[in-house]
């Protein structure tokens, strides 16, 4: 939108998708431009800034009150009756830079011919209002220039034409003639128009589940490629936040992670917006699932796997882990070595592994297993004898995919007496299913607490079943601590 020339957007959507405020934050985004210009013509500028006030500065200067009060004294005199003086058009480039303008007026927009000392038909065609686009426009000086038009289709039934003749118009004359750039905001999702732009962007609200979702599809950018032409979006504090593709990333460490205390008789889960969806954490005694959808990155879910070990290392209380996708011992003990110190690791968590599998039989986290029966295996007195040293409640974390595959289809039968132990000890059960695990019905129907895990596109959200919550992205930001890890929610 910065180069050389000038180009053209067309943003589309439903009501409701976010398309004002796309419009508005690309405009306090491109620094570069020196002259933005925004036309509202449904909405009073008084009232935009009312709900965006960081645009002032941007759109106004420093001055913005000043020009906001005149603007709105012009409009009352408008209504009065008052005329308005016209605009000062710049001596010898009008013409030129009106080419399209001025044929629009002697054509008209339902193909008639105006002939020399023909009326106009006035009554049809009112053009003043696109008139004011191109004013602005010329008298902004030489610098770049964006205009807004929000929404072309409230300009062209203003001027009494079709959206199309509109957009041709500003294209031809102020985008390719005076090299402005221009967004076109568009109140339908109706394809028509795509031809006419040189960027088409798409906004759309779906449902998954009776929660909303917001998607912003990239349907054009002439002259460029397109990496990732989708991206889910929130409007969260009135601005608009897109998430990149991280289905790919790989050995994900995180380094930022600080402990959280358990509060008004809740465990925490070992992450600030994992407790907000649970409404403070989850009560002693309880089985929590964490049900995951199709595709979704074993590094991106094995993040939350650690922030729960860490913070019940970081309480001095100990953890029977099953890591997923039957993770070894060591392992998982080397992606925990920059959260938790090693001696604290070793001495509270206890990795469960089949005799004979692990690389490394003397690991002081290892806790073997026959792998026959995991009623005998995970009985709460072999869990309780290994974390002796420990104080309680103690966490129990599983992925069933290697449960099952170790124990079989049958899982759930053999843990009765684990999940009994969990709620009469008042510890914590954490279980972890996929698509393919058999146990996930079962699980589901003793659970007090579920969350489930998607991945869209490359995007990967989180959202409670029970408690019911919007969706959230999972959304991993890179600081010079390393990752941090956040559930941001769609709103």
């Amino acid at each position: 939108m910065l180069g050389p020339g000038g180009h053209s957007v067309l943003i589309r959507g439903n009501a409701g998708t976010g398309k004002t405020t796309m419009a508005l934050q690309m405009i306090e985004e491109m620094q570069e431009i020196e002259n933005s210009f925004y036309f509202s013509t449904r909405v009073s500028d008084a009232i935009m800034l009312n709900q965006f006030p960081w645009l002032a500065r941007r759109l106004y200067g420093e001055d913005e009150g000043e020009v906001i009060h005149q603007e709105v004294d012009e409009a009352h005199r408008e209504m009065d009756g008052v005329p308005l003086e016209p605009p000062r058009p710049i001596p010898g480039e009008q013409d030129q830079a009106r080419y399209w303008l001025n044929k629009l007026k002697l054509r008209g927009a339902f193909g008639f011919e105006v002939r020399p000392g023909q009326a106009f038909p006035q009554n049809r065609i009112d053009l003043s209002e696109l008139e004011k686009v191109y004013s602005t426009v010329e008298r902004g000086g030489k610098g770049k220039a964006l205009v807004v038009i929000d929404s072309i289709d409230a300009l062209a039934e203003a001027c009494g034409v079709n959206q199309a003749t509109v957009i041709t118009s500003i294209q031809k004359d102020l985008v390719e003639g005076k090299r402005a750039n221009a967004i076109f905001v568009a109140e339908s999702n109706d394809r028509y128009l795509d031809y006419l732009g040189d960027g088409v962007v798409e906004l759309v609200i779906s449902d998954l589940d009776r929660r909303r979702l917001r998607e912003m599809n990239i349907l054009k950018l002439r002259g460029c490629a397109i990496h990732q032409p989708k991206y889910l979006y929130t409007l969260r504090g009135a601005r608009m936040r897109t998430f990149p593709d991280r289905s790919s990333d790989a050995g994900l460490a995180l380094k930022a992670w600080s402990s959280l205390p358990d509060r008004e008789g809740k465990i925490s889960l070992g992450l600030v917006d994992l407790d907000r969806l649970t409404k403070g954490g989850v009560a002693p005694g309880s089985i929590v699932l964490i049900e995951l959808g199709h595709g979704v990155p074993l590094p991106i879910t094995s993040l939350l796997e650690q922030v729960m070990v860490a913070n019940f290392v970081s309480h001095g209380h100990g953890v029977l882990w099953v890591p997923l996708k039957k993770e070894t011992a060591e392992a998982a003990r080397a992606r925990m070595a920059q959260m938790v110190p090693r001696e604290s690791f070793d001495r509270q968590v206890r990795i469960a592994e089949v005799t004979g599998e692990s690389p490394d039989p003397n690991l002081p986290c290892l806790m073997p297993v026959e792998g026959s029966n995991a009623r005998q295996d995970l009985s709460w007195k072999n869990v309780a004898f290994a974390l002796k040293e420990t104080s309680p409640p103690s966490l129990s974390i599983m992925g069933f995919d290697t449960l099952e595959s170790i124990y079989g289809g049958k899982t759930m039968d053999q843990l009765t007496e684990h999940f009994a132990a969990v709620k009469r000890h008042r510890h914590l059960f954490v279980g972890f299913t996929s698509p393919s695990t058999q146990s996930t019905r079962r699980l589901t129907d003793l659970a007090s607490c579920h969350l489930k895990v998607e991945r869209i596109g490359g995007t990967v959200i989180v959202y409670g079943v029970e408690p019911f919550t919007e969706c959230n992205v999972l959304s991993i930001s890179d600081g010079q601590e390393g990752p941090r890890l956040e559930l941001v929610p769609i709103i």
